[in-house]
């Protein structure tokens, strides 16, 4: 189709040529992170809801008297998946002088207590290689990386389609969001069925499938969000 302006128009040709130019778009449905955020809280819990049926749930939540441990490991897992969800796929849709949610940066300051925890405990308290293997319970925390890594995947994949519906302007810092939400949702919908209490097993094991997931997300989602 020739969508070149003749050369001499003639009243009323620029208006023709307008609508010959847009009389093929289609308008598109404004995307709303809030329905990004929902998609990938849905695919957490229905992995939460997946883990407690193959794992089962742990006994003191079961009982409805849920451990203080795991109800501060919970909320700042979620509070640091939800927050660096919620900033990613409000880059879904730029614009000049939106400003984007940032509240996730405090909630990874509050979540890096647990490594900070458990490298004190490492220093402090634990004096034998056998004591640390005791404790850190390897064959546990191979499953809580396994878990917490299949589950990251699931939401991770559910951010990453609905992100490329619109037009993310910055697919590396995405892709470290990405990696950042996917790996905190994952790993709180693991963490029903995970009895461990101990803040060195928790600053360990769970820090190593956060930042694994986190540099995951950076390897692999930027080429998957490229226009």
């Amino acid at each position: 189709m020739d969508t070149k302006p003749p050369a001499t128009a003639q009243p009323g040709e620029d208006d023709r040529f307008i609508d010959t130019l847009i009389g093929d778009l289609q308008p598109i449905r404004r995307l709303k992170p809030g329905q990004g955020l929902a998609l990938a809280l849905l695919v957490a819990v229905a992995c939460g809801v997946a883990i407690s049926a193959w794992l089962g749930i742990r006994g003191d939540l079961a009982n409805g008297a849920p451990h203080a441990m795991f109800v501060l490991r919970s909320a700042v897992l979620l509070a640091l998946g939800i927050g660096a969800a919620t900033a990613v796929l409000a880059a879904a849709s730029p614009g000049i002088g939106v400003r984007r949610p940032g509240w996730w940066r405090w909630a990874l300051g509050v979540a890096m207590l647990f490594p900070a925890g458990a490298l004190l405990t490492w220093l402090v308290t634990i004096d034998t290689a056998a004591q640390a293997i005791s404790i850190l319970d390897p064959r546990y925390g191979l499953e809580c990386l396994r878990m917490s890594a299949l589950c990251a995947l699931a939401v991770g994949g559910a951010m990453v389609l609905w992100l490329r519906r619109g037009a993310a302007v910055d697919p590396v810092s995405a892709g470290w969001l990405v990696g950042l939400a996917a790996g905190s949702l994952g790993a709180a919908a693991y963490s029903v069925a995970c009895s461990e209490n101990v803040v060195l097993y928790i600053g360990t094991w769970y820090t190593i499938a956060l930042a694994g997931c986190t540099i995951a997300g950076r390897l692999i989602v930027p080429a998957l969000l490229r226009w």
